[in-house]
């Protein structure tokens, strides 16, 4: 069985290092993601433990589907008795190009097919809101509405329809969307998703112990991400589907999770300087690492301002500054940026710096810096740059 690893294209080595690290085996990089063998059990592992990781997919194979009726056709094929209980819900979801343009289409067909495979089914199959729009509800005929069957308990799971020329590759969401780790409902403006935190401290070279300072905070996720694995806490606690698939062995989960929660530690003096100006930022970062079982007490100051505690030795400064959407707006915060590069290397001098910004020329303001990679933060097209104090 193969298991794909979802992350934003440009972060791949990270997610690639990491899943080596929880798996202890050779894992092959992909454009989006990682691939590695492995059976449900690591993929519910993977769901516990990794934090760079923003979907886990169990890879079920790729059928032929140059129209709609040949897809269709190899879907009905499948025997979904192994991976699927009766009466279970299941919402599809396409993307990808191929020979067939539709992707709502798609979704239907595929429902029709899995409604006939599980006609025991307590819940009609439905397809689910891919990237064309496709509309929730039933995609079996009438006459196999849900009140003719008995219901299940079984939680509803999502079929991925990644379509490639005249291929489609199906797979099963292992655990939804796993940057939703439940701390953060405190947020701050351009606010970085907690599996982009995990990945950018991963690709700056940060490791528990580390020292780590994080002077314009907002809502704490590149500390509290930092804390969370200082202490060898698991991004989420929550059962994902995967667990509840009729090949998943009994009892697995509740072990897995005795074990996550044995290991994890309660150490309130990692080196970890947290900071911001801005006393709703300081509030959202506190109450956000309550939420994450860590102690992240946040200095309200400004850049400028020593921290009243020191570290020991060289560590990593982690930046998310204000950034504008037009070229306009960066030319405007570049007498900041200059403050902040040298705020920093008065403080820190000779330490590593990594920072989130759209404009190369803004991130040269605090110091000489080099691009890693680019992605979308909020729609802003924003890089990764990493330099020394």
């Amino acid at each position: 069985m193969s298991i794909y690893a979802v992350c934003t294209p440009g972060l791949e080595p990270a997610l690639a290092e990491e899943l080596e690290e929880l798996l202890d085996r050779p894992v092959h990089v992909r454009a989006g993601g990682v691939e590695v063998e492995g059976d449900l059990v690591d993929a519910a592992g993977l769901c516990l433990w990794s934090r760079c990781a923003a979907k886990i997919l169990v890879v079920l194979g790729e059928v032929h589907a140059a129209s709609l009726q040949q897809l269709e056709q190899e879907v009905r094929k499948l025997d979904w008795s192994d991976v699927l209980h009766p009466g279970q819900k299941v919402v599809v979801k396409v993307a990808g190009r191929g020979r067939i343009k539709h992707h709502d289409a798609v979704a239907k067909k595929v429902g029709f097919a899995l409604g006939d495979s599980l006609r025991a089914s307590a819940q009609p199959v439905g397809p689910g809101r891919g990237k064309r729009g496709a509309k929730r509800g039933s995609a079996a005929p009438k006459h196999r509405g849900q009140l003719r069957r008995p219901r299940t308990n079984h939680p509803p799971i999502t079929l991925q329809v990644r379509l490639d020329e005249r291929v489609a590759r199906l797979s099963l969401d292992a655990g939804g969307l796993l940057h939703k780790r439940g701390y953060r409902q405190a947020t701050a403006k351009a606010p970085i998703r907690e599996n982009l935190a995990a990945c950018i401290l991963r690709m700056a070279g940060w490791r528990p112990g580390v020292p780590l300072v994080d002077p314009m905070c907002g809502a704490g996720t590149f500390s509290i991400e930092a804390a969370m694995r200082s202490n060898d806490i698991a991004p989420s606690f929550d059962p994902p589907p995967v667990t509840g698939l009729p090949g998943f062995p009994e009892g697995a989960w509740a072990t897995m999770l005795k074990e996550a929660k044995q290991a994890q530690g309660i150490d309130t003096d990692i080196p970890i300087l947290t900071a911001d100006r801005d006393p709703g930022a300081c509030k959202a970062t506190q109450e956000n690492a309550v939420r994450a079982g860590v102690h992240i007490a946040p200095a309200r100051k400004d850049i400028s301002a020593a921290f009243e505690r020191t570290l020991e030795g060289v560590g990593l400064v982690v930046l998310n500054p204000p950034y504008g959407v037009r070229v306009a707006d960066n030319v405007k915060l570049a007498p900041l940026y200059h403050k902040i590069g040298g705020a920093l290397r008065a403080q820190f001098p000779g330490w590593r710096v990594v920072m989130v910004c759209p404009d190369k020329a803004l991130a040269g303001r605090v110091a000489k810096m080099e691009e890693l990679v680019r992605f979308k933060n909020g729609g802003i097209s924003v890089g990764v740059f990493v330099g020394e104090l």
